[in-house]
C-alpha cells in the first residue's frame, strides 16, 4: 500500500510517504505558513521519488485541533488529491500523534494546547494491551481543571508557555519538558484505519481557536 500523511495543525509542517507498505520519506519542520508551501515541497519530493499523487492508495491527515489556516490548506489539498487519485482519506485528532511516542513508557498520557482566553484544548490517551486509545473526546477546559482531572497523567504540549502557567497552578505535575508537535509518521505507525472516509464533504477539521473552536467548553 502507498500512503501520503499529512499534519498541519501546528507550527510544524509534517508528511511522510509510505511505499509498499513501507515508510520511505518523513519531513518534519517548525516553518512559518508551512501549509502554504506543502505543495511546493510534495512536488519535489514527488519527482525525486518517481511518485504522482495517483499512485497513492489512502491518504491520512491530522484533523487538529489546530490552526485554522493550517489545517483548512491541508484539508483542501487531501480533498483534492482524493478526488484526483479517486482513493479514500484517513482522518485522526493531532493530539494521539503526540501522545503515540510515549505509548510504551507511559500508561496516561494527557495533550494540551492553548485555546486562548485562558482556556485549553485537553486530549486524554490510555496506553495497554490493545495500543493507545482516546479516553474521551476533546476537552476545552480552564488550565485547572484540566491538571486536576490529569493529576495522574503525564502532560504533552508544543505551547512550551503551558508548562510554567502548569507548574504555577500545580507543582507537583508531571510534565514533558520538550515541545512535542504532531507528526504524520504516528498515523501511518498506528495503522488502525477504522476512520477512513469516502464521503469528503463529512471530512472536517477541530480548529483550536475563537468562534472557529468546535468543542464546547466542559461545564
Amino acid at each position: 500500500m502507498n500512503i501520503l500523511a499529512l499534519d498541519c495543525s501546528s507550527k510544524k509542517l509534517s508528511y511522510s510517504i509510505v511505499k509498499n507498505d513501507s515508510l520511505i520519506y518523513q519531513y518534519d519542520r517548525v516553518i512559518d505558513r508551512g501549509a502554504s508551501f506543502f505543495i511546493i515541497k510534495l512536488e519535489k519530493t514527488l519527482k525525486k521519488l518517481s511518485m504522482q499523487i495517483r499512485d497513492f492508495d489512502l491518504f491520512a491527515i491530522g484533523s487538529g485541533p489546530g490552526s485554522f489556516t493550517g489545517l483548512r490548506i491541508s484539508f483542501s489539498i487531501v480533498k483534492a488529491f482524493a478526488l484526483v487519485a479517486k482513493k479514500p482519506v484517513f482522518s485522526q485528532n493531532s493530539f494521539f500523534s503526540c501522545a503515540y511516542p510515549f505509548r510504551h513508557r507511559e500508561e496516561k498520557i494527557a495533550v494540551i494546547a492553548d485555546a486562548k482566553k485562558n482556556l485549553v484544548y485537553a486530549g486524554f490517551f490510555i496506553s495497554g494491551k490493545k495500543g493507545l486509545r482516546q479516553k474521551s473526546r476533546l476537552k476545552l477546559m480552564e488550565l485547572k481543571d484540566c491538571l486536576e482531572e490529569g493529576k495522574e497523567y503525564l502532560f504533552i504540549t508544543y505551547d512550551s508557555h503551558l508548562r510554567k502557567k502548569a507548574k504555577e497552578v500545580k507543582k507537583n505535575i508531571r510534565f514533558y519538558q520538550k515541545d512535542i508537535y504532531p507528526r504524520a509518521k504516528y498515523f501511518i505507525d498506528n495503522n488502525n484505519f477504522d476512520k477512513i472516509s469516502c464521503n469528503l464533504e463529512k471530512l472536517k477539521p477541530l480548529y483550536l481557536h475563537s468562534i472557529d473552536c468546535q468543542v464546547r467548553k466542559r461545564k
